[in-house]
Formats: structure tokens, sequence, C-alpha cells
């Protein structure tokens, strides 16, 4: 009787093993306890021993990406440089945390050191200094693409390899799945005959009449002909100064204006019109419309997709069956989940709409 107690204990004690051994493999992406290997925007495969419970985002648009996810309550400081302006919408939906916590300067490693992340996030592009700054700081480091269009593969990429290294696979592809589903939704119509010219975006300074995008993603999706040309080799797809005079030249059914600046900016093409005769449809017919914040600090993502809706709607009214602010408010809640809403971004002077000049 005794043996067999004996055997039934032993027999139980293997199947809790197994168990154990059960859950750490579905939690470990290599099925070893503690292990995770990820690999980055920059092609580098990053190792840790567990996931991360102590985050730092540092360099534009990692704190931004990082704030889709759910561990964002596990980040120890924000970037001296991230600061929670009015017209940032990932700092505004979350800023009851994020305003709590201390500030560091990412260009002192001691003080990175201090605080003791388990994983530093950074857009750092050189691989380089990726390298010395994990071997200067003794913590993993990953790097994520600050440059890249939420429209590209590499952009869904690198979000995939975040809910790798979270441990929020299924976040992210709630979050890969809708981004591309409202893609899906503006596409479904086409503007191709509309001529646009989209200005005033900060890059490397304030925004301007002539600061503009030949790349611009609320055109490309709604299917609107950009008058402007890509941006020139170097510079990638990024806002770019033009003349006056290339802007005179062109047809222009609908002017769209970046937020950062809109006022000035529309003052500026008044004085323009008096002193160098601009002139053309979008003028004539008053088509002229303020967009979301597109460049501080890296891109918005959150305000771009947000744009693109409202370029879509604005220059193909009868297309769509839903309503901008739905859409809108449809882009927050999968991002930020709920507490934070398109009349917020207005209210906090970050919204779209109609300019009369």
């Amino acid at each position: 009787m005794q043996k067999q107690h004996i055997i039934a204990i032993t027999v139980v004690a293997i199947a809790l093993v197994a168990v154990v051994a059960g859950v750490i493999l579905l939690n470990n992406d290599n099925g070893k306890p503690g292990n995770i290997d990820v690999t980055d925007a920059r092609g580098r495969t990053v190792h840790l021993d567990a996931y991360p419970q102590e985050i730092l985002a540092v360099n534009c648009c990692s704190l931004e990406i990082l704030s889709y996810f759910d561990s964002l309550n596990k980040v120890v400081a924000i970037d001296k440089d991230d600061a929670i302006a009015p017209n940032k919408t990932y700092t505004q939906a979350n800023k009851e945390f994020l305003s709590k916590l201390p500030t560091v300067d990412r260009a002192n490693v001691e003080s990175l050191i201090k605080l003791s992340p388990d994983v530093i996030i950074t857009s750092t592009i050189d691989v380089a200094e990726l390298d010395k700054l994990q071997a200067d700081t003794g913590v993993p480091v990953f790097a994520i693409n600050a440059d890249i269009e939420f429209g590209e593969e590499g952009w869904f990429t690198q979000i995939t390899s975040l809910g790798t290294l979270l441990n929020e696979k299924a976040r992210a592809k709630e979050i890969v799945d809708g981004v591309k589903g409202f893609i899906d939704d503006i596409k479904k119509a086409s503007a191709s005959d509309i001529k646009g010219y989209t200005c005033g975006m900060m890059f490397y300074g304030q925004g301007t009449f002539l600061k503009v995008s030949g790349d611009w993603l609320p055109f490309i999706f709604s299917g609107v002909k950009n008058v402007m040309p890509p941006s020139t080799a170097g510079v990638g797809k990024q806002p770019y100064n033009t003349t006056i005079e290339e802007v005179i030249k062109q047809d222009i059914d609908v002017i769209f204006i970046d937020n950062s600046r809109a006022a000035a900016v529309l003052d500026e093409m008044k004085g323009y019109i008096e002193t160098s005769g601009l002139d053309n449809d979008a003028i004539d017919d008053g088509e002229i419309y303020k967009v979301s914040l597109y460049k501080m600090w890296g891109t918005q993502f959150d305000n771009v997709l947000i744009d693109c809706f409202y370029v879509a709607k604005t220059v193909n009214p009868d297309a769509y069956s839903w309503t901008f602010e739905d859409k809108a408010n449809e882009v927050l809640k999968l991002l930020y989940g709920d507490g934070f809403t398109y009349n917020d971004m207005v209210e906090l002077g970050n919204g779209c709409g109609h300019m009369v000049i």
C-alpha cells in the first residue's frame, strides 16, 4: 500500500513538472526558460534573459510606438526631449502616467545605468552606436526605425518584433491588423483626378507655406495627385523646402496645412497672393484645410493615420459611408484604448478643419 502511494505521488509530481514546463515553453519563443531573442529594426539580434519589467525608451518615436502597448506602464523615465506637448497625441493620451515620470538625458550614460532598465528602446540608426550603448550600460538595446512610414511593411514588422520583446504578441497583431484595416478602408475609393498641395510641416525648423512633402501618405492612400515631387535623394521621405515660383506653376485643387503653424502659414499665403501673384483653384474655391501634426521630434504616426481619413473624406466625401470623427476615434481607441477621443485632440488645438483665407 505504501509503495502505491509513493508511485501515485511520483506520477502527480511528474505531471506538475510537465505542466510547468509546458507553460514555460508557451511563453518563450525559443522554448528555453527566461530567454528571448528578437531581431530589431537594424537587423541586430537582441537577447534578454526574461521579459522586461522596467523599460527605457529614448530618441524620437520610441516612446510613441511603445505607448501602443500595455507595457507602457513599465517605462521608468522619459527622454528629456519627449516633452508632453499638447500636439503630441501619444503623450496627451497617456499624460496622467507620463507626467509623473522623471526625465533622463539620453547622452548621459551614467544616468541611464542608474535607472537599471531591463531594456533600452531607441531609434538610433548607427549599429556601432547601438552596440556601444549596450556595452557601456550593460543593458540590452533594441532599435526601432523612426523614419519608416506606417504603410510600409517594415513598420508592421517592428510592431510584431516589439510584441515578441514585450510578451505582447496578441496586442502586436491587434495593432497590425487594425492599421492595415484602416488603410484598406481609405483605399476603397480613389480621388486621382484631384491635385493637392500639403505644407507647413515641421522638420528641422518650423513649418512654412514652402515646407512641403511630395510623399505624404494621406494623398497616397486617398489617390490625390501630389503636385510636388518626392523628396530629393539623401532626404528620404521627409519634408523639404520648395520655392514660391515652383508653387505658382502648379494647378492645385486643394491645400492641406499642417497644424503646427496653420494660422501663420495662412498669413504667409495671403502675403504671397499680394506680392507674388499666388493664385490657384484651391484659393479661389476656398479649398484650404488644416490637418493634425505630422512631424514633431519624429513622425506622429497616430496623427498621420487620422489625417488620412480626413483627407480621404474631404476630397471624396460621397465615396465613404463612415464619418471622419468616427474613424478618428477608432484610430485612437485602437492605439490607446478608451479615455482619449478626437474631441480631446480638437480641444488641445490639434484637430482638422476648414480654413478661410
